[in-house]
């Protein structure tokens, strides 16, 4: 069933405005001046830089995303990682780092979209006053733009869309009045143009990095195909496309009646394009239209994190829910890092144009990434042939590797920075990832089976004091017949833990997003039983909740019988207890143990050091638990 916000409706599309076209639909504030850059302002260099801009948007905003990519929804979800959750089963085990490489890119894009679209939005206002003092104040919205995530955007998420609205009708209407003055710029619909500036001007591949900001918001067109769904994307798109363009073409036709023969000389053609009287206005609607962006920048990273997390290519870290909508994520520690990374940015570059220096490099990643999915996807999902997979993939990665290879020569100038970024953020999704096989390598697993006689002996040996009635223990085994041998171990050693009934709790992630089922089995009867819990990636586990709800719905069922084995409190309806045993794996390292698991298992270790306990990540009364430290050898 669609959600009121997939159908297609007026407040539909409008919600679609404020959510998915923020980031793409604040490019102009920086893309043409980044294009024009120091050059003499010529027909060549406007109508080639407009031609390029054009047939990219066409090219990776409308046929790759709008036309293809939507179709790779997963059960209606979008994003890098929810298109490699789409495709796991049948593709190679290495996609899994294909996904880590687009996920990382776009958590560095989350840092650099505030910085430079609010940066290039406040920079307006030096067109009134050459004194204003931009940094403060884009660090002023900031730290206010970061410090009101944990409240949640419920109440203020509402007047997303009809910003956009107006940010979108502001692009059109100033665009057409100086395009209508200089038509001679749709001249640049025509890819000559294009090819002329790439094969003729000394600069090219300076401008060619510059034309690729114009798509820098394309991903999130995929990532947040969730929220609004595809239809409403592929309508509003055309709106979105048409404003895009004539504020291009307009800034183009400025550039050409107002300074041919010169230099932009720190002027911005999106601010000339609007008389001094509205520059003011058009300020604050480009920095709420930033705001906007930014925030939907923001969101996309929680939500990315969390799914990292559920695929186990990112340690556990706190994920609050800020509002009523549990799609609405906050996580206190990527708040942090974006933060800090942003105002970073801001602080070191100074300007918006030299940020476009750090700008570029991570989305043709995450696009080349994307890329690389979608032919699993076209070849297991919708079956195409080799010939017509083999053409589009080729069309796209000579179009992204082009663009890639033209901003390498930002390297110099702060790329590096994203690089930087990009690589420490893989690394930590490598090592967590790996790290997870590697231990779970050295759990070592028992049949149940063949030690049920025990379970059932400790459980009636009345010497033995109860430790409670129902024994909980979070097992990774995925087959039912198995279990870790350290819970056995728990059950019997030392102290032995007598219950008249033990449980073994297992989450499984599936495909489907928000998928929340679960599968009882009893293994021993009366005093084993396990339940399975399939959620999908998108899903939080919560024991307290989750967990309660099951055993209630079997008790209900006659199932199960949890009536309180102790008169005195039966009589009082008071229910049986249960105990949650977590174990906390630790590893010791032997003098033979291969340096590069050495290495892993360390900086694992480090990791484990900042991340979630299980426990709380899990959501386990504090009151009911029990934590057990276990080495691994």
């Amino acid at each position: 069933m669609k959600s009121e916000h997939t159908k297609v409706t007026g407040a539909a599309l409008l919600i679609t405005l404020g959510i998915v076209f923020g980031d793409i639909g604040t490019s102009p504030l920086y893309v043409m001046a980044a294009i024009l850059g120091k050059n003499p302002i010529t027909p060549e260099l406007v109508l080639g830089g407009l031609s390029c801009i054009f047939w990219t948007i066409t090219i990776l905003a409308t046929f790759k995303y709008i036309m293809l990519t939507l179709r790779a929804d997963n059960h209606g979800e979008g994003g890098v990682l929810s298109l490699f959750s789409l495709i796991k089963r049948g593709a190679p085990k290495w996609t899994i780092y294909i996904a880590m490489l687009g996920c990382s890119a776009l958590l560095a894009d989350g840092m650099i979209t505030p910085a430079i679209s609010l940066t290039a939005s406040v920079e307006g206002l030096k067109s009134l006053n050459d004194n204003v003092p931009v940094i403060p104040i884009v660090i002023v919205i900031l730290v206010g733009l970061f410090t009101f995530q944990q409240f949640g955007t419920d109440k203020i998420g509402k007047s997303f869309g009809p910003i956009m609205l107006v940010w979108f009708s502001m692009l059109i209407f100033w665009g057409l009045i100086a395009l209508v003055k200089n038509l001679e710029v749709l001249k640049a619909l025509n890819p000559y143009y294009a090819f002329n500036i790439l094969t003729s001007h000394p600069g090219a591949w300076v401008i060619v990095g510059a034309v690729f900001l114009c798509v820098t918001g394309a991903e999130a067109m995929y990532s947040d195909l969730g929220h609004v769904g595809k239809t409403n994307i592929r309508i509003t798109w055309v709106f979105v496309k048409t404003a895009l363009l004539i504020n291009y073409f307009g800034q183009g036709a400025w550039a050409l009646d107002a300074l041919q023969g010169q230099t932009l000389s720190g002027l911005n053609p999106f601010f000339e394009l609007m008389p001094r009287w509205f520059v003011g206005t058009g300020v604050v609607i480009a920095a709420l239209a930033s705001v906007v962006a930014s925030q939907a920048l923001i969101s996309g990273s929680f939500s990315l994190i969390s799914e990292a997390v559920k695929l186990d290519t990112w340690f556990r870290v706190q994920i609050l829910y800020p509002s009523k909508h549990r799609q609405q994520l906050f996580i206190p520690m990527i708040n942090h890092i974006l933060f800090l990374g942003a105002v970073f940015i801001v602080l070191y570059f100074q300007t918006s144009l030299a940020m476009e220096a750090v700008y570029g490099v991570a989305i043709t990643i995450t696009m080349l990434t994307t890329t690389i999915l979608l032919v699993f996807f076209f070849r297991k999902k919708l079956h195409w042939d080799w010939i017509r997979v083999g053409a589009i993939t080729a069309l796209f990665v000579t179009v992204e590797l082009f663009f890639f290879s033209a901003n390498l020569h930002k390297l110099a100038h702060g790329a590096g920075f994203t690089i930087i970024l990009m690589a420490l953020f893989t690394l930590v999704m490598m090592i967590h990832y790996q790290a997870k096989h590697v231990l779970l390598r050295k759990k070592k697993f028992v049949d149940v089976h063949l030690h049920e006689d025990i379970i059932v002996d400790v459980s009636n040996d009345k010497d033995i004091p109860k430790y409670a009635t129902n024994i909980v223990y979070l097992t990774s085994a995925y087959s039912i017949h198995r279990m870790e041998k350290q819970i056995l171990k728990s059950i019997y050693q030392k102290q032995p833990k007598r219950a008249d009934a033990y449980w073994l709790l297992h989450f499984n992630e599936t495909e489907v997003p928000f998928q929340q089922e679960y599968e009882f089995h009893e293994i021993v009867p009366g005093k084993l039983f396990r339940l399975d819990f399939n959620l999908g990636y998108k899903v939080k586990p919560n024991v307290r909740e989750m967990f309660v709800n099951a055993i209630e719905e079997l008790c209900k069922k006659g199932v199960i019988d949890l009536e309180n084995r102790y008169e005195s409190l039966r009589k009082h309806n008071i229910s049986a207890d249960f105990l949650f045993i977590v174990m906390r794996n630790t590893f010791n390292l032997d003098s033979d143990s291969p340096i590069s698991e050495v290495f892993l298992l360390n900086a694992y270790s480090l990791l484990q050091k900042i991340e979630e306990p299980p426990e709380q990540y899990l959501g386990i009364d504090r009151n009911s638990l029990l934590v057990e430290f276990i080495a691994l050898r």
